[in-house]
């Protein structure tokens, strides 16, 4: 081979179709301005306000009641999150910590220990987070912990300036932390429980605004979309196919096999995905412009979306009721290679046509190295119309960068791989 070829193959493989009468309704009853946060404790809904702090449903959103008593100033009613744990409640404020020991009723500070950090006039907490009996916050300053029930709270090795740590989330016996700035780090991750924190590597994740743990997955959302992780963040793979530019992912949920992100900030939106994020439709059928939708939750038979513009709902069962068309594209289709890059193995999809037996062509599917040297041959023969995986493996070779290409008849497709050890 004395050179590798790109071509472009643009297929159809997914189809979604979705009732056009379905979409996204401002709930009527939802308070007015901007949310940050939605929790869910039984049958009760708290939403955490950008400005009047918290408030409460318990009859499916209907109605709502203010939950702000003790919340005295205005950076007090900026909630960011809420946390429900041994029957109390915790909300992270531009003030700190607040703690509630009657369902939101009356709010007390609890932030001894959080200190105010250079440039600061309050503590800017994030997040609020329980892991194993112990509480995690991230404020201005630092990344703190509390082992006395938000009673007294002591400083990790993360401190500085501008650490502004959220959504904590724990996967696999790791915990991870998001930092959504334009500076370094891009997030921070913890092997022993939140004792001690480190930094994670900006390359090739972006700055993290969240993340999903998923079964034997991790998803972060970031401000350059959506990123997974097969190896509890170790190596990390764009999925970003459909997400409209500059996609800052605020949010990631599973309802069933479909994904749902939301996006914030200019490109404001909610997109579904059928296929683990290798596409993203759109899925913000009826939404106004929103500067910002932060956090989305099942609740009862609707996903709810805390919004810039007050709460909007859409019925789960124009969710699972989504219809995937898997009709075979009308060509040949040679997808791009995961996890990329890969460390030793790694695994290629490829599509057959249905055109009939007398149509079919011998199938050819090619690896090799920068130099146009052939180093595998992963497939060669005639197959039946489908679509089908094999795996590679790298284990005898060297780190580089490699091709896999997939001849049939005139077809022919190049994609690029990055081997790693």
């Amino acid at each position: 081979m004395n050179s590798v070829k790109f071509l472009i193959v643009v297929s159809v493989f997914c189809f979604v179709t979705i009732n056009v009468f379905a979409q996204w309704l401002q709930i009527p009853s939802s308070p007015t301005g901007a949310f940050n946060n939605l929790l869910i404790v039984n049958d009760t809904l708290y939403a955490a306000s950008n400005g009047n702090g918290v408030y409460k449903s318990t009859d499916n959103g209907n109605s709502w009641k203010q939950m702000s008593a003790g919340l005295n100033i205005f950076q007090s009613l900026k909630v960011n999150e809420v946390l429900f744990y041994n029957n109390d409640l915790y909300a992270a404020t531009d003030d700190g910590i607040y703690k509630s020991t009657d369902n939101g009723n009356n709010w007390i500070k609890k932030s001894h220990g959080i200190t105010i950090g250079p440039g600061a006039t309050f503590e800017f907490c994030e997040s609020i987070f329980e892991h194993e009996g112990i509480l995690f916050t991230g404020s201005q300053n630092g990344i703190y912990r509390s082992t006395d029930n938000a009673e007294n709270w002591t400083v990790t090795n993360i401190s500085g300036q501008g650490i502004s740590a959220k959504n904590i989330t724990y996967h696999n016996g790791l915990l991870f932390a998001a930092r959504e700035t334009i500076n370094d780090p891009v997030g921070y991750k913890s092997a022993d429980s939140g004792l001690t924190w480190e930094e994670l590597p900006p390359n090739p994740l972006q700055n993290t605004i969240t993340f999903f743990s998923d079964s034997g997955k991790l998803w972060a959302g970031t401000i350059s979309g959506v990123w997974l992780s097969p190896d509890d963040g170790l190596t990390w793979a764009e999925r970003n196919n459909g997400l409209q530019s500059d996609p800052y992912s605020s949010c990631i949920i599973r309802i069933n096999d479909k994904l749902i992100t939301s996006l914030h900030f200019g490109g404001s939106a909610i997109f579904i995905s059928s296929d683990e994020g290798l596409n993203w439709e759109d899925f913000g059928e009826g939404l106004t412009f929103l500067n910002t939708i932060e956090k989305l939750v099942v609740f009862g038979n609707n996903l709810i979306a805390a919004t810039s513009n007050g709460l909007w709902q859409r019925d789960i069962s124009e969710i699972v009721s989504v219809k995937e068309d898997k009709e075979l594209p009308s060509g040949y289709v040679l997808y791009q290679n995961f996890p990329n890059p890969f460390n030793p193995t790694t695994k290629i999809k490829y599509s057959i046509p249905d055109v009939g037996a007398s149509l079919m062509k011998p199938l050819r599917l090619t690896v090799y190295d920068i130099l146009g040297n052939e180093v595998a041959i992963l497939v060669n023969g005639q197959k039946p119309a489908g679509e089908y995986e094999v795996e590679f493996s790298g284990e005898t070779l060297p780190s580089g960068i490699y091709f896999y290409q997939l001849r049939a008849g005139d077809f022919t497709d190049t994609k690029s791989f990055v081997l790693i050890k």
